[in-house]
């Protein structure tokens, strides 16, 4: 995965290897006779954008033969491919995003801008189905409708059957005592599986779904500090009774209302700033590079996307340079759509990079940053 686990910026390591890379963003839809036929002359079209670029030869056969269509999903869909040195290191479905025509960049670093820009702000979230008898904890992204993974308890319903109905062996209490006793040791382990999960993982929700007591137990287990994610859905999906499309609709509007969140807490520290001197944010294109430069910025703010601007890209520390002025050039690589090296820059120094709207920039700069430490 090129995405970090909080999928808002890029694995740094895959900038420091040396050699070449190729990049791919290309449509992935199919459903009409068009589509296919597009389809089957992509590979074709996409090696002679490649060669034009002078890529590697193993590189333009490794991206082309993973060049297959999205099969059952609505279009629009796109695929990312990234190779390098002949080996593919990212090959991603991007539901939604619809590609015209096939862009394709080949150079000493990968241009990640697209996957960034289409998963940034994604983030993890679990679907936890419980009964008395065990329950599921499912892994999802918001950047793909496809289940990550899976874990389950399986408990032992035969046991509460057992305690509950067989006459003369349980008196009632007993008998209710040793059937809530299997009922909160299964929501135990279920409340276990969230916990390790919810640590492996950068999980912004929890959904909790099922019978209602067995809710109540598996979040009564939770840490106090992972009750903030948990939203409940009063359906009982686990056994099967629930409307599926309700559910996933109502899964939906949590994630929505996560998003949106995000969106208001990161404005509220923008706004914070721009009426505090700026001491902790930096706004336009300049002082943000500025800011990466010095390993300052935690948070870099997109809105426009700055495909105008040219960058130059350094080969070690500081990363990134101002396109003009004579600062660190013996380290310039080169020079390359700013959005490319800020992408670079931001992974490289272990900031965090948002596409938001580009109201929420101050003065219609187009891009900002806020700090880790105030500006001297």
């Amino acid at each position: 995965m090129a995405l970090r686990a909080d999928s808002n910026g890029i694995d740094a390591s895959l900038y420091r290897r040396n050699g070449s890379w190729s990049t791919a963003l290309v449509d992935a839809s199919l459903g009409t006779t068009g589509a296919q036929e597009a389809a089957d002359r992509l590979p074709d079209e996409v090696a002679k954008l490649l060669k034009s670029q002078q890529a590697q030869p193993q590189d333009v056969q490794a991206l082309i033969g993973v060049l297959e269509p999205a099969s059952g999903l609505r279009a629009p869909v796109a695929r990312f491919v990234a190779v390098h040195d002949g080996e593919v290191v990212l090959n991603e479905i991007i539901p939604g995003l619809k590609v015209s025509s096939p862009s394709v960049d080949v150079g000493p670093f990968p241009n990640f801008t697209a996957i960034a820009r289409a998963r940034g702000g994604s983030f993890s979230y679990l679907v936890a189905e419980v009964g008395k008898d065990g329950g599921e904890v499912h892994l999802y992204n918001t950047a793909s409708p496809e289940r990550i993974a899976s874990q389950g308890i399986v408990g032992l319903p035969e046991e509460i059957h057992h305690a509950r109905k067989v006459p003369g062996e349980y008196d009632q209490p007993k008998a209710q005592s040793a059937a809530d006793e299997m009922v909160r040791r299964n929501a135990d382990e279920v409340a276990e599986l969230i916990r390790n999960m919810f640590a492996e993982n950068y999980v912004r929700l929890i959904v909790v779904s099922g019978d209602i007591k067995a809710r109540e137990a598996v979040i009564a287990q939770l840490p106090v500090a992972l009750r903030d994610y948990v939203e409940v859905i009063d359906s009982h999906t686990r056994t099967g009774g629930a409307d599926s499309k309700q559910v996933d609709a109502q899964i939906s509007k949590l994630i929505d209302d996560v998003k949106s969140k995000d969106l208001a807490d990161l404005e509220a520290k923008v706004s914070a700033q721009s009426g505090n001197g700026r001491a902790l944010l930096a706004v336009g294109l300049d002082e943000v590079v500025t800011a990466l430069q010095s390993a300052q910025a935690d948070t870099v703010l997109v809105g426009q996307y700055q495909d105008e601007h040219t960058l130059r890209a350094l080969s070690a520390e500081p990363w990134i340079a101002h396109q003009e002025g004579d600062d660190h050039a013996e380290l310039v690589a080169g020079e390359w759509p700013a959005p490319e090296v800020l992408l670079r820059a931001t992974a490289l120094t272990d900031a965090t990079i948002r596409y938001v709207p580009d109201s929420l920039i101050p003065d219609g700069a187009g891009i900002a940053a806020l700090l880790r430490w105030a500006k001297s």
